[in-house]
């Protein structure tokens, strides 16, 4: 389906929009007499908003919850064109909720949890003191204000991120890295 342009939706349809946000878990009886359908008809224009790519339904997370917080790392490559690899590979890891090319005094940016400040360091000497080209990063710690959910896919991890932990050299060295906690979390939930 093509993508809906801003113009293409009306009145109802960002009702929808507006009472999904509130509750994604309303029923569609619910949510046509919220905006005035029967069901079939929110069935089809849900299924047009998710299928054209405009929404997502989906749980969230309250990631203070699970004890964790948020670091932004601001980092400055040389070319932020010669390290898309490198930062396409690392905005896979779990830990990695946002990855963003901006403008300014730092070329990138990347929203990450932590649970535990050694974990957070670990992740900096392993991953964003590796990329090639690194002029220089900061780091802020951060607490959400808003949105208390946020979306983190947090039980799905690629199999390659746990091996490298498993034989990384900085869970044995100085910084005595905990090992990423969110690997934990799925092998306790046999992923």
């Amino acid at each position: 389906m093509k993508s809906l342009q801003i113009e293409d939706l009306d009145e109802i349809d960002w009702k929808i929009i507006t009472e999904l946000q509130r509750d994604g878990r309303v029923s569609l009886v619910e949510l046509g007499r919220k905006v005035g359908l029967k069901h079939p008809s929110v069935r089809a224009r849900l299924s047009k908003l998710i299928s054209s790519g405009l929404i997502k339904v989906q749980a969230n997370i309250n990631i203070k919850k699970l004890g964790y917080s948020l670091a932004v790392v601001n980092i400055e490559v040389e070319d932020v064109s010669s390290v898309v690899k490198e930062v396409s590979k690392l905005s896979r890891c779990p830990k990695v909720l946002f990855a963003t090319i901006k403008s300014g005094d730092y070329n990138l940016m990347l929203l990450v949890t932590y649970r535990d400040v050694r974990e957070l360091k670990a992740f900096i000497e392993k991953r964003v003191r590796r990329l090639p080209k690194l002029r220089r990063f900061s780091i802020e710690l951060d607490v959400i204000i808003k949105p208390e959910f946020i979306p983190w896919n947090i039980c799905h991890t690629d199999p390659h991120c746990m091996e490298e932990c498993e034989s990384c050299e900085l869970r044995k060295g100085v910084i005595s890295c905990p090992g990423c906690s969110i690997n934990k979390l799925n092998t306790a939930v046999g992923k």
